[in-house]
Formats: C-alpha cells, sequence, structure tokens
C-alpha cells in the first residue's frame, strides 16, 4: 500500500514541475516579443548611427559667406583643394592653471527624459489646424523642422541649432571647397541686417557695385524681414549662370537701391598670399574650412623662401571653423605651450598644446584682426597674443568662445550642440567680450589704402 501511494505523489510533483517550467517559458517568451514590440530593432540602430556624422566646430553660427574670397589676381592662390587627413589636437594636463582660475559652473540638473515627454497635445493642435486653417498648410517634413527649430530654440543659446538638409548641404560644399554664388562675405548685424561685409575683388558682386556696409532688404523682390540668415543665403546663392537681384540699403542713399547679378562657381581659395615689393610676406585665411592648415603649410613654404623681412596673418572677416584646424594653424606659429583650454559644466577640463618644430615659429610676424574675427580666429590669435608671438593689430574681435559638436543626421539635416567653452593661455574667456588688440586701428572703408595693413607693414619696418 505505501508503494501504491507513493508512487501518484511522484507523478504529481513531476507534473506539477513540468507544468511551473513551462509558465516561466511562456512569461519569458511573451516578454520577449512585448520587448522586441517597445524596442527600437538592432538593425534601425545601426543605420541611424551609421548616417551621423560628428565633427567639432568652432565657428560664428550668425556669419557665413555667400560665396567665398575668389582673389584678385594679383595673389597667389592654391587652386584645388583636398581633403587633409584630421589629425586631434595634443591633449595634456601638465600646464593646467591654478585652480581657482579655472573653476566652471557646478553641472546643471538636468530635466526629465525627453523620452517622457507626451506628445498627444502637438497631435491635438494639429488635428484642429488640419481641420479648421483657412489656408494652405505645410509638408510634413516642414511641420518637423519647425517643431525641432522651435524647441532647440527653448534652450536660449544662439549657437545651438537645427539646420535643414538643404542649408547643411551647403555648408558642407564651403567645407570642402567650391560653391556658386555672387561672390560677396554677409552676416547678419548686431541689429539681425543682413549686411555685405565686404565684396570679393574680382568677383561678379564687387563688379555689380556692392559695398561694405550695403544692407540687404530683399532677395528677387521678396523681402527678407522676418526671414532666418539661413534661407537668406540659401535665396543669394544658386546655380552658376542663373540672375539674383538684390534689393539694398546704402547710408547716404535715400532710395533703396537694386543690383542684378549673374552668379558664378569657382574654388574655395582658403588661403590668399603674396610677396610685397617692401620684403614683407602676407597671407590671408578666410576661414578654418578643412584644407586650412594644409593650405596654409604650402603658403607660407612658399613665401618663407623668398627670404622676408617679416609676416603679416590677416585674419579679419574670418568667422570661424574646425577646432582641430585652429590648433593646428595656431601651432605653425607657436613654439612649445598652450593653444587654448576648452571646458564645460560636466566635467570636461582638456588643454590643447603646440609643439616646436613648425615653419613659422620665428619670423618677426604682425596678426590683423576686426570685428568679424571670431570664434576659431579668435582662439589662434588669443594663442598668439597670450604667448607673446606677436602684436594684435585692428579691432576688437567678435567674442564667441564656444565649441559646437556636429552631428549629421540621417536626412543629411545637422544638429549643432554648444559643448564647451574655451579659454585663451591666460585663461581668458573671451565670450561676448572679443581679443582687444595690442595696437588699436579702426578701419576707414572710404580711405584710398587699407590702413590696418599699412599700421602692420609699419610696426614690421621700424618696430614701433
Amino acid at each position: 500500500m505505501e508503494q501504491q501511494s507513493k508512487t501518484p505523489v511522484y507523478r504529481q510533483t513531476w507534473f506539477i514541475l513540468l507544468a511551473g517550467l513551462l509558465v516561466i517559458l511562456i512569461l519569458a517568451g511573451g516578454s520577449f516579443a512585448l520587448g522586441r514590440m517597445t524596442a527600437t530593432p538592432d538593425s534601425v540602430t545601426e543605420t541611424v548611427v551609421e548616417t551621423q556624422e560628428v565633427t567639432r566646430e568652432v565657428t560664428r553660427q550668425v556669419e557665413a559667406p555667400a560665396v567665398v574670397d575668389g582673389g584678385d589676381g594679383n595673389t597667389a592662390v592654391q587652386e584645388t583643394p583636398t581633403e587633409p587627413a584630421q589629425t586631434e589636437p595634443t591633449e595634456t594636463t601638465s600646464e593646467q592653471p591654478p585652480a581657482s582660475e579655472t573653476a566652471v559652473e557646478p553641472p546643471a540638473p538636468r530635466q526629465e527624459n525627453v523620452d517622457e515627454i507626451q506628445f498627444d497635445t502637438f497631435y491635438e493642435a494639429w488635428e484642429i489646424i488640419q481641420e479648421d486653417f483657412d489656408g494652405d498648410l505645410p509638408d510634413n517634413d516642414d511641420i518637423l523642422y519647425s517643431a525641432i527649430e522651435g524647441s532647440v530654440k527653448s534652450l536660449g543659446d544662439d549657437y545651438t541649432r537645427f539646420v535643414r538638409p538643404d542649408v547643411a548641404a551647403r555648408m558642407r560644399e564651403d567645407a570642402g571647397g567650391a560653391v556658386e554664388g555672387i561672390g560677396a562675405f554677409v552676416r547678419e548685424n548686431e541689429m539681425g541686417q543682413f549686411e555685405i561685409v565686404r565684396p570679393i575683388p574680382g568677383q561678379p558682386a564687387e563688379k555689380a557695385g556692392l559695398l561694405p556696409n550695403d544692407i540687404i532688404i530683399g532677395v528677387d523682390g521678396q523681402s527678407v524681414e522676418d526671414v532666418s540668415f539661413d534661407e537668406v543665403i540659401l535665396m543669394v546663392r544658386g546655380p552658376r549662370g542663373t540672375d539674383v537681384t538684390l534689393t539694398v540699403l546704402r547710408e547716404g542713399e535715400e532710395e533703396p537701391l537694386e543690383f542684378t547679378i549673374t552668379r558664378v562657381r569657382f574654388e574655395i581659395p582658403t588661403v590668399e598670399y603674396e610677396m610685397r615689393d617692401d620684403g614683407i610676406a602676407y597671407i590671408k585665411l578666410s576661414e578654418f574650412n578643412r584644407t586650412a592648415v594644409e593650405k596654409m603649410q604650402a603658403g607660407l613654404e612658399e613665401l618663407l623662401a623668398q627670404n622676408p623681412k617679416g609676416l603679416v596673418f590677416d585674419l579679419r572677416d574670418d568667422p570661424g571653423g574646425f577646432l582641430d584646424q585652429s590648433v593646428s594653424v595656431a601651432d605653425l606659429f607657436l613654439g612649445s605651450g598652450v593653444v587654448l583650454y576648452e571646458r564645460n559644466r560636466q566635467g570636461l577640463d582638456q588643454t590643447f598644446t603646440s609643439d616646436d618644430g613648425d615653419i613659422a615659429e620665428d619670423i618677426p610676424m604682425v596678426v590683423l584682426v576686426n570685428g568679424g574675427s571670431a570664434s576659431a580666429s579668435e582662439i589662434v590669435a588669443g594663442a598668439i597674443k597670450d604667448n607673446g608671438r606677436a602684436p594684435l593689430i585692428g579691432e576688437l574681435t567678435f567674442g564667441k568662445g564656444s565649441v559646437q559638436q556636429v552631428h549629421t543626421l540621417s536626412d543629411g539635416s545637422e544638429i549643432r550642440v554648444t559643448i564647451a567653452r574655451w579659454y585663451t593661455p591666460n585663461n581668458v574667456s573671451i565670450s561676448e567680450e572679443g581679443i582687444t588688440p595690442d595696437i588699436e586701428v579702426p578701419m576707414e572703408f572710404d580711405a584710398e589704402e587699407d590702413i590696418q595693413l599699412q599700421r602692420a607693414i609699419e610696426y614690421l619696418l621700424t618696430g614701433e
């Protein structure tokens, strides 16, 4: 009887264990299926990562050339842009200023996770607009991009911004070498106006009669009031051989002026240089794009082979560019030392340095700067000044001391995020302040000669 009573119990135990195991497997399978339904598939994640490009840029984002300098035929210009190998700036912590000087604000408290934002109200509002709005609705891309732009604007940082695909493509074209446009540098001034910084010698804008300080108020009969700077640049630029009509305000003229200009295409001469008859070498860097170091190196080699008495390095109206390019350009002129410090509120604290042995470390030189010298050009000017390498001559620089990380998104658009602030070797932040030149020389646009350049040459020839 005992043997018979034990057998059912044994079988019941195994049945219970087997049933429990099945329940566990079913629950695990259900959880796995639910997780697969709610999670982003691995293949999608990989695709997004692969289509993102990340670069670091220090540029004045409110200013960009409608098309970049084409030269005037009197200077030696490197015509063919190439993609140089990107080298990482040297980093070290051996020359940090005292802790009391390097202190930055503590990390800002992070807001709730963006995944927790409820978009029900957004969809609710647009459903009402779609039903009730008496007019044409924008396409879905425009609605999406406008929503991103508006949310990014809520950060309150002019340099963190979303760039639509067409504008981003133009910017990448600028960084690569060739553009199509009218041949003038344009900026958004303090009053939000679109101002001609200078027409490029020999290019269509100059030939048509545009002058520095002209204010663009219309493009092809369309007002540019309440139009973003990026959109104005796209309106002005376009395929070579096509015409664009600009309406401008000019000081001293009672009525607006109109100029019809035929667009052209040419390579971006990032660097212009010449050996002057007075024995002074002159080199100008228009922007810190991906070819800046390579072209600066080639230009300096050709100039220094002619044994100049001194060198004028012109950074006027240079809006900035890539961080690694600015560090490497500074290194061309500096021995071993600090180029800049980079810090943020999340604990980043890096030092970028220069090394001995570059070609232009010993030649007497002067650096020209003005209010259009911004960001990366301020990094170089500040490094040269603080290291006692050369005096700055000209006007107060723009004052943009932040670093943006540029992410290229899957549709070709870009998100540019301020990730840090930078400081000169003397540990000075120039954000909103700018760099004051050692010798201040205000520019006079109606002067018969470039008085800032003449003052730089005078300094090199006389030492005063």
